[in-house]
């Protein structure tokens, strides 16, 4: 809706072009097949159009996007005059994106903004119109997200914030004092932070105090903020403060007292470490290590990861019940250990783009140099170090006991990317760009060629209902390992969708997990 109700933009899709997939969805006691248009990596995306409707005459006026049908329309927002409606126009490669402004009246538009990549470019909601003259923009284009000033002409004003940190998102704009408020990691990139700038002279003060991660919801007028809080060890607090940061009461304290469930654990808990080691290239990654109270000899290490993009493991946060199974490990004697690789989030584009076309590469080097790291401290047994991950963690760890077996002892793969050409075309060609252009890309970040080294004691598990990485990802996998005569072990979750969600089913995953880890480098080896 146009801010004054007098119009409304909306989208026209056609699906015809996607191409029809059926997947299947097993349940305990069924099996559903289900057909869907599904847009496979390098195949048809749906056609797009976008018009602005006039409650007036009850017309519809379509706006011309180009020539090149083969784009994607990422974002629309109104200016304020509710006459000029912008939007985000982005090419299929995701390299280019362009701020259009469509006159709803004169039916002319312009550009306003462009932005281009040799890589692809990340999307962001981080588009304010400050008043009827000036337009705040995110943008990359210096390597970090940053906030920038515009005039509505698309001519730039000033680059608000600036330096080898990133802005997360803008929460908030006091035009009254001329000030923007934002979340990001200017003082360390595993907390997140309140901050205000200046409109006027870019001058940035912290807003939030205590360390750790700050949710931030500000009230319309921007005078008062919901700040959620946590830190790896201090589940969720909800507060109110004023816009200067001071605390004005508690929505929810959430203290860890006698009242509390967590609070007879308390004596077991294990605060983490956080630290900074340099890989051979100079590249310093940041890590969590959880070691036991009592260090003796060498123990086993459990190594937890993500690893893709869009993503970061090491905060400072709660981690919620991954967190409290790390705390278990801990308790039992594992040391627990996670680096966040070479293409993960928040430390900046040059960081994220080593993956660029290479998944499964430097993400698993970065995975090796971590454990090489943890075993020069001394109390880590080299022939007892595991590896879990969930998701792109399960692709991870799929790579790294079929391509660094020496290093990994056993792994633990759930709901794993196998085959990228699997999935869909917006998230899998921004990284890895088109298979019908680069198909060897795609050959050499999918598990299949190496799947053929496996040597140690591997177990895979996948919700059997799951829509987003579908369960034909692990079943290709299963029949290739199983034709190359190699053992493996798996646990599969009929109905279950890529969470595997559930009370008992949880507990079940983990005691699965954390059993396999038992017999195969732990406390039964």
């Amino acid at each position: 809706w146009a801010a004054d109700e007098s119009k409304i933009a909306l989208t026209r899709v056609d699906m015809s072009p996607v191409e029809k997939i059926t997947r299947s969805e097993i349940y305990a006691d069924s099996i559903k097949m289900i057909t869907q248009r599904y847009p496979l990596a390098g195949t048809a995306n749906v056609e797009i159009g976008l018009g602005v409707y006039q409650l007036k005459n009850r017309q519809t006026s379509w706006i011309d996007l180009g020539a090149e049908k083969d784009i994607y329309l990422a974002r629309a927002k109104w200016m304020p005059d509710s006459q000029t409606l912008t939007y985000q126009w982005q090419s299929r490669n995701q390299q280019q994106l362009e701020l259009r402004a469509y006159d709803s009246q004169s039916k002319k538009q312009r550009v306003l903004i462009k932005e281009s990549s040799n890589t692809w470019l990340n999307l962001h909601d981080d588009l304010y119109f400050v008043s009827q003259n000036e337009v705040l923009w995110a943008s990359e284009r210096d390597g970090f997200n940053h906030l920038y000033l515009f005039d509505n002409t698309g001519k730039m004003l000033k680059q608000l914030t600036q330096g080898e940190w990133v802005v997360d998102s803008v929460e908030a704009i006091d035009t009254v004092n001329q000030k923007v408020y934002f979340t990001g990691r200017k003082d360390t990139p595993i907390e997140k932070h309140l901050y205000s700038v200046s409109l006027q002279d870019g001058a940035i003060n912290k807003v939030s105090q205590r360390a750790g991660f700050h949710n931030i919801t500000f009230s319309d007028d921007a005078a008062i903020y919901v700040d959620r809080f946590s830190t790896f060890n201090t589940p969720w607090q909800v507060s109110l403060h004023n816009a200067q940061g001071k605390k004005l009461t508690w929505l929810e304290q959430n203290q860890v007292d006698s009242t509390h469930p967590l609070y007879s654990f308390q004596h077991q808990w294990i605060k983490p470490d956080f630290g900074t080691f340099n890989t051979k290239d100079g590249t310093e990654l940041h890590y969590r290590l959880f070691k036991p109270k009592k260090l003796k000899g060498k123990h086993p290490a459990i190594v937890f990861t993500y690893g893709g993009p869009h993503a970061q493991v090491v905060q400072d946060r709660w981690y919620g019940n991954r967190g409290l199974l790390m705390q278990y490990w801990v308790n039992k004697g594992y040391v627990v250990f996670t680096v966040d690789n070479r293409g993960s989030n928040y430390r900046g584009k040059a960081f994220e783009e080593p993956l660029y076309q290479k998944m499964g590469s430097i993400e698993v080097d970065d995975q090796v140099e971590g454990v090489e790291f943890l075993l020069s401290l001394g109390f880590v047994d080299k022939d007892r170090v595991g590896i879990h991950g969930h998701s792109y963690g399960g692709y991870m760890t799929l790579m790294a006991m079929f391509k660094a077996g020496d290093t990994f002892s056993a792994g633990v793969s759930g709901a794993p990317v196998t085959d990228w050409l699997l999935y869909d075309t917006h998230y899998t060609e921004r990284y890895m760009g088109n298979p019908t252009v680069v198909s060897e890309a795609y050959t050499a970040a999918s598990v299949f060629p190496y799947a053929k080294n496996l040597k140690n004691p591997l177990l895979i598990y996948h919700g059997m209902a799951d829509d987003n990485v579908l369960f034909k990802h692990s079943t290709k996998l299963y029949k290739h390992l199983q034709d190359l005569a190699i053992p493996f072990e798996t646990m599969d979750y009929p109905g279950k969708k890529h969470s595997i969600r559930g009370k008992n089913t949880g507990i079940h995953l983990y005691k699965t997990v954390t059993n396999f880890f038992d017999r195969t480098i732990g406390l039964e080896k």
